[in-house]
């Protein structure tokens, strides 16, 4: 705390922002990527056939995408085409996580209750505490088949809590679960039925294609929220979109900035949805590469978990450290996680199967030299 924090001069934030135990990464400190190394741990979409077809379409973007505000009309139509909906039922916004900052901003107020997952996407519970709101968080529960989280537990949950809001990632992360549809179909209800708003994050779309937002003409308490950070390959462009009835995405859009997103965002997306075929095929790509580096984990009897986004877990067991060291410098992904669900698991996020291959041969090597 600044040894001004008590200056009369000073103003005050609102109370939930002002609690000191809220805190964010230092914004001037950073990590800069070694290109020598292999990035697999943010869920990205490093393809390469996919990444020239963006800077492509990047480098032929008109002078205006520079120097002119944003007008996102023609990509609100062309996207409502894709999405197989109506204009009126879309918002744009800074990727997936500027949807759910708009959600939580127009419904959410001080004593309000938000149902999220534990472990989740973290600004659920960021923007909980933001805007002051009380978390009942339902944790996912380790199993033979990894995390698990009991559907009845939910709509439980609803129930008995009456929340403002209900977030729920399908699928998850970073656990990769998925929500059956019927047990789903429940769980909306069962928010609908208390007054809540339900917002079902589709950030991995179409890595788990199965898709509710049909559903929004049926449940109009019902926001979908999708990214373009792992199927689009467009993270760094910090575009997403929002799915919800003409009453729910008129009320998100009186919350938003005066420009959803950059020039620059809208005129790639809008240019990229003439790319869907590229965007499909990339997701094949990763798929099959994530099918491969599962069975080769597999063979070496190491416990893998197969979630629907784009990344997998592989639990290393007792070859855990030679792993790691024979990895080090070569490969980023997530070692390690303090939540008792994934206890003892890594995360590698999806990558081609040329891109997995020195990286199967690594650990493969380091499983040999460290055999007794």
């Amino acid at each position: 705390m600044s040894e001004h924090a008590c200056d009369p001069w000073l103003p005050q934030p609102r109370g939930p922002v002002a609690d000191p135990s809220l805190a964010r990464p230092d914004w001037t400190k950073g990590a800069p990527r070694d290109p020598a190394r292999l990035w697999l741990d943010k869920n990205e979409n490093w393809d390469p056939e996919l990444n020239a077809v963006v800077a492509a379409v990047m480098r032929a973007l008109p002078d205006e995408a520079w120097c002119t505000y944003p007008e996102a009309a023609g990509l609100y139509a062309k996207l409502a085409k894709w999405v197989g909906v109506e204009p009126g039922n879309l918002i744009l916004g800074a990727g997936s996580d500027g949807i759910i900052r708009a959600v939580f901003e127009a419904y959410v107020g001080e004593g309000d209750t938000v149902i999220h997952t534990i472990p989740t996407f973290a600004m659920y519970s960021v923007y909980s505490r933001m805007y002051g709101a009380r978390v009942v968080g339902l944790d996912y529960r380790p199993s033979d088949a990894g995390p698990q989280l009991d559907p009845q537990r939910v709509v439980d949950a609803i129930v008995e809590s009456r929340p403002k809001l209900v977030c729920l990632p399908n699928p998850d992360s970073p656990t990769g679960t998925v929500v059956a549809r019927d047990d789903l179909r429940r769980i909306v209800e069962a928010a609908g039925a208390v007054g809540a708003l339900m917002l079902v994050d589709e950030a991995y779309f179409p890595f788990l294609p199965d898709t509710v937002v049909p559903w929004i003409a049926h449940y109009p308490h019902l926001v979908v929220c999708r990214s373009t950070g792992k199927a689009w390959g467009m993270a760094g462009l910090r575009i997403g979109y929002g799915v919800a009835s003409p009453q729910v995405a008129a009320i998100l859009h009186k919350v938003r900035p005066m420009y959803e997103c950059s020039t620059v965002a809208v005129h790639a997306f809008e240019r990229l949805l003439d790319h869907v075929d590229a965007m499909e095929a990339s997701v094949r790509r990763l798929q099959d590469g994530k099918a491969r580096f599962l069975a080769a984990m597999g063979e070496l009897d190491f416990r893998t978990l197969n979630g629907a986004g784009n990344f997998l877990h592989v639990a290393f067991g007792d070859q855990a450290q030679a792993v790691h060291r024979a990895l080090d410098g070569k490969v980023m992904y997530r070692q390690y996680f303090a939540d008792s669900c994934l206890a003892g698991f890594s995360r590698f996020s999806a990558t081609t199967p040329q891109a997995f291959a020195p990286v199967i041969d690594l650990i493969r090597k380091a499983v040999k030299g460290n055999a007794p």
